[in-house]
């Protein structure tokens, strides 16, 4: 071989180790080549692809070394079989010793996981929740006292009255001439005091003539009875003056009697006078109960009368909806009032308007719902199945949480009560009571 064969050969030789990126062809062409030397050629390429596909694989290794790792764990096994199991504890404690930081990242997770498993049942026990509530309140029914006809409505269903406008009216001729009538039998009766004060005045003047004539006739009685006895005047007379002086005496009697009447009668007259009084003002209330106002300020609700009807004493016309007083209905399981007490705050969920309202207990049960049902159970029938009751929470709202009153009976809510906050519930417990001594 020539020093030409010689070069060509190293440089295959720098080729294959990677020393060398690429061979001119060119250069390789330009003198004539045998057949042995082509085929090296070949060979050179050869080498050079294997040599860049392996050069891109260690790049490959190096930006994954996890899985390098992994590779490198797997090959170890296979060439140690069982003998893994018997490494010595000095092994593992150099894995650790290798990753520390995943080791304190694992101790944190776990640390942290405790402490948030702790906090979320804790969580969990400070609270009872029901969805079976409602908002409650007053249903006032409007109906009329007395028989009559209505000639007027002023109001509509949801229509925002306030306390004392007008409702209904009904026709007032009828209880106009009652109250004129009681008037004038008033009037009747006050103569009739004033005839027997009269009355009464004429019989004291005529048992003060009557003593008067009595006082002359018992002197003459004394008189005539001393002429008697000197035998100046006849038995006779004497007798006649007797006579006159008993009749006298009587007359007094009966005039003072009269007197008693009288002043009887008087009594008489003015009783009649109260009651031709309360005949009048209960004219007058008949009266008024012909214009029918509000008796709150509220909704109007379930409105039944209608101009022209003919309603009877007690006949309901309406329902007045007052919304400044309402509070929650909450039916807890049994098992949820373990430690369930008045005064503890209150957070409700109100599904209208989407929002979250504060409010406390108020008040716990007495009996569950079912036995104030149509029904209650006869558990001594025999035919006792036991189920877990429900009992009625009554829940009030602080007083600013509805002041625009968009809560309406009715309503649908969730409660959720912090059985276990008790700082709070001696806060709750004291703004109630202010709340209640402002009111």
């Amino acid at each position: 071989m020539d020093n030409h064969e010689y070069e060509r050969i190293d440089d295959a030789h720098q080729v294959a180790n990677g020393s060398v990126a690429h061979c001119d062809k060119a250069h390789l062409t330009q003198f004539s080549l045998s057949e042995g030397q082509r085929g090296l050629y070949e060979e050179v390429e050869r080498l050079r692809f294997e040599v860049e596909h392996l050069r891109d694989q260690q790049q490959a290794l190096n930006r994954t070394p996890q899985s390098t790792d992994f590779r490198v764990s797997e090959k170890g096994e296979d060439h140690e079989g069982d003998d893994s199991s018997t490494r010595h504890p000095s092994d593992r404690r150099g894995v650790l010793c290798r990753r520390p930081v995943t080791l304190v990242l694992a101790l944190i997770v776990a640390a942290f996981l405790c402490v948030g498993g702790m906090r979320f049942w804790n969580y969990l026990q400070s609270y009872e929740w029901t969805d079976d509530a409602e908002i409650d309140g007053h249903l006032d029914p409007v109906s009329t006292r007395i028989n009559d006809t209505v000639v007027r409505v002023y109001v509509e269903n949801t229509y925002h009255v306030k306390a004392g406008q007008p409702l209904v009216d009904l026709d007032p001729r009828d209880y106009q001439v009652g109250v004129e009538n009681a008037q004038a039998n008033l009037a009747q009766a006050e103569q009739g005091v004033n005839a027997a004060e009269q009355n009464y005045e004429l019989s004291v003047a005529n048992l003060d003539a009557a003593v008067a004539t009595n006082v002359k006739a018992q002197l003459d009685v004394k008189r005539y009875g001393e002429l008697l006895s000197q035998a100046v005047i006849p038995r006779e007379t004497d007798d006649q003056i007797v006579m006159t002086g008993r009749v006298d005496a009587s007359a007094v009697n009966s005039d003072r009697a009269a007197v008693g009447a009288a002043f009887q009668k008087i009594g008489q007259a003015r009783a009649a006078v109260q009651a031709a009084q309360a005949s009048l003002d209960q004219a007058k209330l008949n009266l008024s109960y012909t214009h029918i106002v509000a008796p709150a300020t509220g909704v109007v609700d379930n409105k039944t009368v209608q101009v022209g009807q003919r309603v009877q004493p007690g006949e309901q016309l309406l329902t007045l909806v007052p919304l400044n007083d309402i509070w929650i209905t909450a039916d807890f399981r049994e098992t949820q009032l373990r430690k369930m007490r008045p005064g503890q705050p209150v957070t409700v969920h109100v599904d209208t308007t989407g929002r979250d309202y504060k409010g406390y207990v108020e008040g716990m049960p007495g009996a569950t719902g079912e036995l104030d049902s149509l029904l209650p159970p006869e558990n001594a029938t025999g035919n006792y199945v036991k189920v877990v009751q429900r009992l009625p929470v009554r829940i009030r709202l602080y007083p600013r949480e509805n002041t625009d009153h968009v809560l309406r009976p009715g309503m649908s809510v969730e409660p959720t009560v912090w059985v276990n906050d008790q700082q709070k519930t001696g806060e709750q417990r004291t703004l109630r009571v202010a709340t209640t001594a402002a009111q």
